[in-house]
């Protein structure tokens, strides 16, 4: 639990540091990506360090591009 906190210090540092700069520049679609990018891996590695299953991505690409069927040689 100590490491999920950690982690979660070190997002929000990130945050103090690098937000006001990107607001102050008025680059907010970088500041958007920069939040959903560091929540994304918060969250990914708060689940790793809990030891939760996550899924394998793979599968998520394959029922995307599942339609287009397997690639023919010539």
């Amino acid at each position: 639990m100590a490491s999920v906190l950690a982690v979660l210090a070190l997002g929000a540092g990130a945050i103090w540091m690098e937000a006001p700069g990107l607001v102050r520049r008025r680059q907010f679609r970088e500041l958007v990506l920069f939040l959903v990018l560091l929540l994304a891996g918060t969250v990914l590695y708060s689940l790793l360090m809990l030891q939760i299953t996550l899924p394998n991505p793979f599968m998520l690409v394959k029922w995307m591009f599942g339609w287009i069927g397997p690639a023919k040689s010539f």
